[in-house]
């Protein structure tokens, strides 16, 4: 009896179709490393990390990547909670105003939090040490916030962050959300959590939750009382000020009770 083998005595895997938008990597991998805080170098072998270590498709520098928005939410969480020594961040702002630095201890913290970079024309700032400045420097509100959906595949999660927006969606981490609240990706969609956030952000990439928590139960309705008191482009709350010591609350942006000290044990999870 003969056998046809339909695909031909040897059959070998179609190849893979290059990335339109890199030349080291296949569309497949950059597609999963742009949702992945490891990048496309964590999910390749061993032997191809260094090929693709710097692919800019996955990059933490790449504009809506995770490993994006998870160095968005390490600066924030740096300079609201563990803030440079002083010596160190009078050093940043110098670089940033144009000022001469030569306190090599200095620059060499800087360059290993990412903030500064050495170049053949001396240290420059970098776009993290940027973000870093102005997150120190800016307020944050403590907001509800409601999970709308969840993306297991993506590993991201959409929310509505109420002090920012009523009716614009967020995209958050997922994994930021199941460590801060030991909630499961299932539990989460119509949770009601409490966060800070940066709710004078100009666009939705740019929101940042930190000091995320599961929420109170709130009173029936209060959406539409609370919607009454600020104009409606607006679309933002009285909130309370997250207070990290950066001076008095901008008149019309906040009111109400001092924002609640984070419970003690509150660990980094899905933000490092």
């Amino acid at each position: 009896m003969t056998i046809i083998e339909p695909f031909g005595p040897q059959y070998a895997r179609p190849a893979a179709q290059d990335c339109p938008d890199c030349p080291c990597c296949t569309a497949q991998l950059c597609e999963r490393g742009r949702t992945s805080v490891t990048r496309c170098c964590g999910l390749t072998d061993p032997e191809r990390r260094d090929i693709v270590y710097a692919c800019p498709c996955s990059a933490a520098t790449t504009r809506g990547t995770h490993a994006w928005r998870a160095e968005r939410i390490r600066v924030t969480r740096y300079a609201t909670e563990h803030p440079l020594p002083p010596e160190v961040g009078v050093m940043l702002r110098a670089l940033a105003d144009g000022e001469p630095a030569d306190d090599a201890q200095a620059l060499a913290r800087l360059r290993v939090a990412g903030f500064a970079a050495e170049t053949d024309w001396g240290h420059v700032v970098t776009e993290l040490g940027y973000l870093y400045l102005a997150t120190r420097y800016d307020h944050r509100y403590t907001t509800p916030v409601e999970v709308l959906s969840v993306d297991t595949q993506a590993r991201s999660a959409a929310v509505i962050v109420v002090g920012w927006r009523f009716q614009t969606p967020v995209t958050v981490l997922l994994d930021q959300l199941i460590a801060h609240t030991g909630l499961c990706a299932e539990e989460l969609p119509g949770t009601w959590l409490e966060a800070e956030a940066n709710c004078l952000a100009e666009h939705a990439d740019d929101v940042v939750l930190t000091r995320i928590r599961i929420a109170p139960p709130l009173p029936d309705h209060w959406a539409e009382e609370t919607a009454t008191l600020v104009p409606a482009p607006l679309g933002t709350v009285p909130l309370a000020p997250a207070d990290h010591g950066q001076g008095p609350t901008q008149p019309g942006c906040a009111a109400g009770a001092p924002a609640p000290a984070p419970a003690d044990g509150d660990t980094v999870g899905g933000d490092a």
